[in-house]
C-alpha cells in the first residue's frame, strides 16, 4: 500500500454524509470503523484547508465532526483532534449532526441578538456570506491557522501520519 487513499476512495461513494444522520449510520454500518476514521480525518482537513472550519461546519461533511476528532487520534494526531475539538465546542454537546440544527448553533454561538443577525443577512449576497460575517467572533480564523501548521507536522505531517495508519490496518487485516 502506497498511501491512505487506498483506503478511503472507494468510501467516497459507500458514506452518505448528504441525508441525515441515520443515513450516515446506514451507510457506515458495515465498513471498518478505522476506515471510516480514517475518511473522517480526511474529510475534515479538507474542508478546512478549503475553507476553514465555517465550511466544514457549514458544509454536510460536517456530520462527521465527532468521527474526524478520533479519526485523528487514532492516527497519531492528538493536537489536530484537538484543535477540531476546540472548534467544535462552540456548537454545543452534543454535537449537533443535523445540518440545520448546526447552522442554528453557529449563529447562536456568534452571540448576535435576532436582529444584528437580521441586518446581516439583509445586506450579504448569500447565505453562506451571511454565516462567515455572523460567526467572526468565534475565531475560526485562528483556528484554521493552528489546524493547518499542525497538519504539515504533528506526527510527520497528515500524509505521512494516514499512510502509515493505514499500512498499518492492512498489514493487520
Amino acid at each position: 500500500m502506497e498511501s491512505y487513499w487506498e483506503v478511503i476512495v472507494p468510501l467516497f461513494n459507500m458514506i452518505d454524509t448528504g441525508k441525515d444522520y441515520q443515513a450516515l449510520v446506514d451507510s457506515i454500518s458495515s465498513l471498518p470503523r478505522t476506515s471510516v476514521l480514517l475518511f473522517s480525518a480526511h474529510m475534515a482537513l479538507a474542508e478546512v484547508h478549503n475553507g476553514g472550519f465555517l465550511q466544514l461546519f457549514w458544509n454536510t461533511t460536517g456530520i462527521l465532526v465527532p468521527e474526524a476528532i478520533e479519526g485523528f487520534t487514532t492516527i497519531g494526531m492528538p493536537t489536530m483532534a484537538a484543535i477540531l475539538h476546540e472548534a467544535a465546542q462552540p456548537l454545543g454537546n452534543p454535537y449537533p449532526r443535523d445540518r440545520d440544527e448546526r447552522w442554528d448553533a453557529l449563529l447562536v454561538a456568534s452571540g448576535k441578538c435576532v436582529e444584528e443577525l437580521e441586518q446581516i443577512f439583509k445586506k450579504v449576497e448569500n447565505l453562506y456570506l451571511g454565516f462567515e460575517e455572523a460567526t467572526m467572533t468565534l475565531s475560526f480564523d485562528t483556528l484554521n491557522h493552528r489546524f493547518w501548521e499542525t497538519a504539515k507536522i504533528e506526527n510527520g505531517g497528515f500524509q505521512i501520519a494516514a499512510t502509515r495508519y493505514a499500512q498499518n490496518l492492512y498489514l493487520i487485516q
